[in-house]
């Protein structure tokens, strides 16, 4: 609970006796938290790191919960609180702001996914693209129960077409040459080079800063040779004291799938963090993939009539998640949740980026909500939502 450190703290100094805190309430993750729990494939499969530090797991102190002054009686614990965002005795906290909904409001996009509202987590935004290649949408995505909002109730299409028809084009093909493009890579800070042949940033912190410190990007962007079609929303923050992590969550949709499936026209979703902690793409599939139509593990693949170039649904493949949208008849993910770290009181930069692949045609979408700041740290890790 999140009063206790403050009142404890007063009946201290008041000359009280108080529990310094249990493990359950000293910064490890509980279902009220703001942490992403569990592990799962990603550049690294390891999760937690500094900031989730436990309390005494004995009760505290002879005048604690449980334990008796030598009298016979037992002594009644004091009736605490916990404040949370004030320190416990022993000083350790977490830092992470607790997030605040107001896209009830407008159609900000970053209101959409829980930012710049009015006494919440405040960053500098901005976007990068075509205007139609960006839209906040309200309630579920489609007419299933599969991708309701993840906060409050929207959030953002980015797309390398004209995103609104990912929600009005129901199975369509949609298409849509949006100006720009033939990048051999992508515009800085953001690059296809991998730190390295061997290693990523997880297995060696040293190459933080010299490329992408997860060495996805660049075999399946090599795929289709030049990005075409960019759009990004770009996040500029100072990250909060006692704060190691974020995380937020997506899902990746391509109307590529199935004619174009294991063709060069690989399109992609890269979302770049520029961190003490990590240079890199951030978010991949279960399976520690990159979010690419080729490599990407694709939950949801909506083709009655069977794919010819996919022999998992050569048979055919039915998704009814996807009915209402435009993926109906295609392919996409299920919401997913990226954590990645960041080091207390620096400067990050986040891209949120997607991009067609040798070509302009035929559109690929991401869906994008429910920014927190978080007290995990570790190489970044994207589960199922």
């Amino acid at each position: 609970m999140m009063v206790r450190g403050f009142l404890c703290a007063l009946l201290v100094l008041g000359g009280a006796a108080c529990d310094s805190g249990d493990a359950a309430d000293e910064g490890s993750p509980d279902a009220t938290s703001l942490t992403t729990a569990g592990v799962t494939a990603g550049a690294d499969a390891s999760s937690g790191g500094p900031g989730s530090t436990t309390g005494d797991a004995s009760g505290g102190t002879t005048s604690g919960p449980g334990t008796s002054t030598g009298d016979d009686e037992p002594v009644e614990p004091p009736v605490i609180f916990d404040f949370g965002q004030f320190p416990d005795v022993d000083g350790s906290f977490c830092g992470a702001p607790n997030p605040v909904n107001c896209d009830d409001e407008d159609d900000d996009p970053w209101h959409a996914i829980g930012l710049n509202c009015a006494a919440g987590p405040q960053v500098e935004g901005s976007f990068s693209g075509d205007p139609d290649q960006i839209y906040v949408h309200e309630g579920n995505f489609g007419t299933s129960d599969e991708f309701p909002p993840r906060e409050g109730e929207k959030f953002v299409i980015l797309s390398s077409g004209i995103a609104s028809e990912m929600v009005t084009t129901v199975g369509g093909t949609i298409g849509t040459s949006m100006g720009g493009g033939n990048l051999p890579d992508l515009p800085d800070p953001m690059t296809r080079v991998p730190v390295s042949g061997t290693e990523t940033c997880a297995d060696n912190p040293a190459l933080v800063g010299t490329g992408d410190c997860s060495n996805t990007i660049d075999v399946q962007y090599a795929q289709g040779g030049t990005a075409n079609d960019l759009a990004y929303m770009r996040l500029s923050a100072e990250v909060p004291a006692n704060t190691f992590g974020f995380t937020y969550d997506f899902a990746f949709f391509s109307v590529e799938y199935p004619v174009y499936y294991q063709t060069q026209y690989n399109d992609m979703y890269v979302a770049w963090l520029e961190s003490e902690a990590w240079t890199g793409n951030i978010s991949f599939d279960e399976f520690g993939s990159p979010i690419s139509l080729n490599a990407g593990f694709l939950d949801f693949k909506d083709v009655p009539g069977g794919a010819f170039n996919d022999p998992e649904c050569a048979a055919g493949c039915s998704a009814p998640e996807l009915a209402g949208t435009a993926a109906q008849g295609h392919a996409g993910t299920r919401w997913l949740t990226t954590n990645a770290p960041v080091v207390p009181g620096e400067q990050i930069e986040v891209y949120f980026a997607i991009f067609d692949l040798a070509d302009t045609a035929l559109d690929s979408a991401v869906i994008v909500d429910n920014w927190l700041w978080t007290c995990d740290g570790g190489p970044p890790v994207t589960i199922p939502g």
